[in-house]
């Protein structure tokens, strides 16, 4: 699903099962920032795919923001996580915060790429589609004031730190 954010506005609908594959292409796309929220650090930010196009966009620039925003990481500590160890590994380049308990909504899940690509799959794990563009969906805006008021209060957590001895 290659696609250049910023030109293409057509609204593509992948599949379930392609849902990482989609998310991986919107990160590929990215240049400058990806802001991520998930309800928790579960398969579809395992994808390898997906920890692929992020480690090849945080080697890219030192400049380039890259945000992971969560409600819950519990399955991520208790079972390991590719996201995690990549992130331990980078951790200049992708910053990870828990949301609040206030902001918390288990509905949320969404990746904004430069500002105006979007990738969408409301509901997760079972969302009612999905939804992926790369230019001026208006619900990209709205999405990234939240996000950017979210991560604001949310948190780095302890737990997912490394601990170095």
């Amino acid at each position: 699903m290659p696609f250049v954010i910023g030109d293409d506005d057509t609204l593509l609908h992948p599949e379930f099962g392609e849902a990482g594959a989609a998310l991986a292409s919107l990160i590929s796309a990215c240049r400058r920032s990806l802001w991520l929220r998930v309800p928790e650090l579960d398969a579809l930010t395992a994808d390898s795919a997906v920890c692929d196009a992020l480690k090849r966009l945080a080697l890219r620039s030192a400049k380039t923001d890259i945000r992971i925003q969560y409600d819950s990481q519990d399955k991520a500590v208790r079972n390991g996580h590719r996201l995690v160890h990549l992130a331990r590994r980078l951790p200049s380049r992708i910053q990870m915060r828990q949301c609040q308990d206030d902001d918390r909504d288990n509905q949320l899940c969404f990746a904004i790429g430069d500002g105006t690509g979007l990738f969408e799959a409301a509901g997760w794990p079972r969302p009612g589609r999905l939804d992926l563009c790369g230019h001026r969906l208006p619900r990209a805006p709205r999405l990234s004031r939240q996000f950017q008021e979210h991560w604001e209060r949310a948190a780095s957590s302890i737990e997912l730190r490394e601990l170095r001895l």
